[in-house]
């Protein structure tokens, strides 16, 4: 891209640096309910969803940003990753790029935040006036197998300007190089609510199985086009 075209970007291209904390709940759900909620082509692989609440201490882009997710592991052909079933983010520079690049299915939320208290860890997503996913830890030291959800895989579509159809209509695939610095497992909770517009209840009822915190750095790179 020219200078002119970056210009015209109000975000900047990958690659993507931040330092990451991520409080994830682990639940077992009923997978006839999630597997309604995933596009065509992709596939659920187990019935393990993973609720996250993540804060990110980014050198690109320039401000630090929240996310938050609901996540799916999910299969591609033979290609396995994650898939964000539901996704928030507290920034318009972070909608807007991860929309536009790897196809997140983003929306912007009112207010997304992560507290650590020593052993205690919680984390809560809101939107319209509603709790869409309230999260806790209590660390015990107790690891737990749970499936892999990196890579991220993404249908990525983006409308046309001039009629009823898509101009974009991808499967993406953007696998971040991590760093685990450090890994707390623990007891877990977590309720997922609704508002006017989501409506994250639709997964439950569910088990929760456990917890996990996450920390490290991070890079996002370019994605690869599936199909």
């Amino acid at each position: 891209m020219d200078e002119a075209q970056l210009a015209h970007l109000p975000y900047p291209l990958p690659p993507w640096q931040h330092r990451f904390r991520t409080l994830s709940v682990f639940c077992e759900v009923d997978e006839k309910r999630v597997a309604a909620l995933l596009p065509p082509a992709l596939e659920l692989r187990e019935s393990v969803l993973q609720s996250t609440v993540m804060r990110f201490d980014s050198t690109v882009p320039s401000r630090p940003y929240h996310d938050s997710a609901v996540i799916a592991p999910v299969r591609f052909g033979k290609v396995e990753g994650g898939y964000w079933v539901f996704g928030y983010t507290s920034t318009d520079q972070v909608l807007s790029a991860t929309r536009e690049l790897w196809g997140f299915k983003m929306k912007l939320a009112d207010r997304i935040c992560l507290d650590e208290r020593g052993a205690f860890i919680t984390g809560r997503t809101e939107r319209h006036g509603a709790t869409l996913i309230a999260a806790e830890l209590g660390e015990t030291g107790e690891p737990l197998d749970v499936p892999a959800t990196f890579p991220r895989l993404f249908w990525k579509v983006l409308p046309r300007a001039d009629r009823d159809d898509a101009e974009v209509d991808q499967t993406v695939m953007m696998d971040a190089e991590t760093q685990v610095e450090r890994t707390v497992w623990g007891r877990g909770s977590v309720q997922l609510g609704a508002s006017d517009e989501d409506r994250l209840n639709s997964i439950g009822p569910f088990e929760v199985l456990g917890a996990s915190f996450v920390s490290g750095h991070q890079i996002l790179p370019w994605g690869r086009e599936l199909a």
